[in-house]
This record gives structure tokens, sequence and C-alpha cells, in this order.
């Protein structure tokens, strides 16, 4: 039993629980409960899928730090040692106590790196799928949770033309509460929704008021809105008949002009950085040697910079523009591995010409009259759920 426990808990350190860290950042925030809305079977294909990708990362990143860069890391790990290691363990015993006093340092700084790996690369998957409004432009990366769409902008259910910063939504409910109906309405704060099916559980309201018909005393109908007190008005989602879905947006342009201006400075420095480099350092270990080598570094590096800038931060990127600015960004960084005798000069080559091919067949799209003129500020967009 206590091999088979050896063996059991290896396999799920390498080979599991890496994928399970990933998955686990990748589902983070409003979409926690995704992350075990799958078979056991699914879940256990991903989780070892990821693992094999993370283990990928960090042994090319070992590889290039001490083949290209020359720094000296896990000097305590061979090929030999490695290969005992594996096959003692595959026998169902303990290794020398000699070779892993000699490599146990190193061998937890990789399980860490494998670790370190998932993680990041789970949150930085996140964080470019929601950024770059990949769940909504594309079904196939939609997360479950279809109610954050509706709640949070709606643009699953229409197209919204304007470039303003989602607010808040307002939310008009009308429940059916013991065969009585009742209309609320709120500024939604928060929502529940069950963990196995992602229907709608429950509802929280701020500054929540219930809308009440009344005859005034010129015998006409007017609606009374009484202030319900209290932080948050909850209303199962069982109760309710319908719900008037209101969006409210605020102009970012100061958010925008200082996120730019964070950007244009990054990207001067790293442009000075580049110009810097060719005279004060010795680039003859990443193969940029004599006076058109420097030229096409300068170039390449002021193009790779460039169209990272553009990827970033582009209005344009919702209309697939962002695709030539990927692709020639991808070939500056090729040409950069062409110098150091990674890629052939024909990679180089083909991955510009696709570039440019792309650049001439995608174009951003401009400002359209039939798109519609921008709505004004404070203007709602209604939806009825």
């Amino acid at each position: 039993m206590e091999q088979i426990a050896l063996n059991t808990v290896i396999a799920v350190m390498l080979a599991i629980f890496p994928g399970f860290l990933f998955r686990k950042c990748y589902y983070s925030g409003e979409f926690t409960k995704q992350f075990n809305q799958s078979n056991e079977f699914d879940k256990l294909l991903w989780n070892v899928f990821f693992s094999g990708v993370s283990m990928a990362i960090t042994l090319l990143s070992i590889y290039v730090f001490k083949e290209f860069l020359g720094l000296t890391v896990l000097d305590s790990l061979n090929y030999d040692k490695v290969r005992n290691l594996t096959s003692t363990v595959s026998k169902n015993e303990l290794p020398d106590r000699k070779v892993l006093n000699e490599t146990y340092r190193d061998l937890i700084i990789i399980v860490g790196l494998i670790y370190f790996f998932s993680c990041f690369f789970g949150l930085m998957f996140h964080w470019l799928v929601r950024s770059l409004k990949l769940d909504v432009q594309f079904r196939i990366l939609r997360f479950k949770n279809y109610w954050f769409y509706y709640f949070h902008g709606g643009k699953i259910l229409y197209s919204n033309p304007s470039r303003r910063k989602f607010a808040f939504t307002k939310v008009d409910v009308l429940c059916e509460v013991a065969g009585e109906t009742k209309l609320y309405s709120g500024i939604l704060s928060q929502y529940t929704i069950n963990e196995s099916d992602n229907n709608l559980e429950n509802i929280f309201l701020t500054d929540a008021r219930k809308l009440k018909k009344v005859v005034n005393s010129e015998r006409t109908t007017e609606v009374v809105h009484n202030a319900i007190p209290g932080a948050a008005f909850c209303i199962p989602y069982k109760n309710v008949v319908n719900m008037n879905l209101v969006y409210f947006y605020r102009d970012n342009e100061l958010s925008i002009a200082r996120y730019l201006i964070f950007i244009n400075v990054l990207s001067s420095l790293a442009i000075t950085f580049i110009i810097v480099s060719v005279f004060w350092f010795d680039l003859s270990d990443f193969g940029v040697i004599g006076l058109w080598k420097k030229i096409f570094y300068v170039i390449m590096g002021f193009v790779g910079i460039a169209n990272l800038r553009l990827l970033i931060y582009d209005k344009n990127r919702k209309k697939l523009a962002w695709i030539p600015q990927l692709l020639l960004f991808i070939s500056a960084l090729l040409w950069f591995l062409y110098s150091s005798d990674i890629v052939s000069m024909w990679i180089v080559i083909i991955s510009f010409i696709i570039s440019i091919g792309a650049s001439a067949f995608i174009t951003p799209a401009g400002n359209n009259i039939s798109n519609g003129d921008p709505v004004e500020n404070e203007d709602p967009d209604d939806v009825i759920i």
C-alpha cells in the first residue's frame, strides 16, 4: 500500500494538480461554479492536459535559461539523475538517499514552477478572454454563466454601438406572491445561480422600491414609488414573473486617457531600451552581429512594441482588426528567434507575408453612419427577460 500510495501521490502532484490549479484560476470571479460543471472523466482529461502544458512550459523555460541565456539553473539535475529517479519511482521504490539529497532542492523548484505557471496562465487566459471580449465574440469561449452577460451590459443580446463603459443595471421585477402581483425596482447589486445548471436563484437589489398604482385626488391613476428600507432587497427567482433590465453607461474618456498615457510611457521606455542596448550591450550572444543585424534588431523591436501597444489598446479590436497586429507582433518575435538560430529565415518571411495579407484583407472598421450615433451619457438601454 505504501508503494502504491507513493506512485499515486506523485501522479496527482504532476499529472492532475497543475491542471486543477489552471482550471481553478481560469474559472474565477463570476464563473467559479463552472469549475465543477462537468463529469469526472472530462475534468480528469482537462486536468491531465493542462498539467502537461504547464510541465512543457516549465521545461522549455529551463532549457531557454540554460542554453540561450547561459544561466546556471537546476545544475544538480541532469539526464542520468532524472532517469535514475523516474526509473526508481516506476519500480515502486524510494530513490537513493544520496541522489535525493543532491536533487531535492531543484525538484522542489521544478514542482513550484509547474504550479506557478499553471496559476499564471489560468489567470492570464481568463484576463485575455474577458478583456478582449472573446467570450462575447466566440460562442466556444463563452462561459456557462449566461446571467453574467445578461446582467452586465447584455452584449450577447444586442450590439451596443457606443464606446462607453458599463456602469450598472437597473431591474424592474414583476413578482407573484401568494396570488398577488407586485412590482419592484432597484439597482442590481448581486445575484446567485444554481451550481448544477446555472439557473438564477436569487437577485439582490439596492435602493429598492415598491411600485404601486393609486388613484389621486384628481381621479387619475399614478404610480407611487415606496422606498424599501434595508441594505439589500432579496427576491427569489421562483417568484419572478418577468424582468426588465435597464443598462446604464458612463463616459470613460478620462480613464482611457490615463491608460493610454501609461501604455505610451511603457512603449517609449521599451523602444529607448532597445536603441540603447545596441550601443551599451554585447548582443553577439543573441546573433545580433554587424550593422545590418543591429538595424533590423531596432526595426523589429519597434514593430513588435508598436503592435503590442495596439493589441493592448485598440478601439477596433472587436472588429477583428487585432488579428494583423497579433500576426505582426509574432513575426517580430520570430525574427529574434531567427537571429538566435532557433527558426529559419523562411519562417520569418512567410510570417510577414501572412501578416501583410491579413492587414490588407482585415481593415479596421471606421465610424459608419449605419451603425447609429453614439447614445448620450446616462441614456439607458432596455432589455426585457
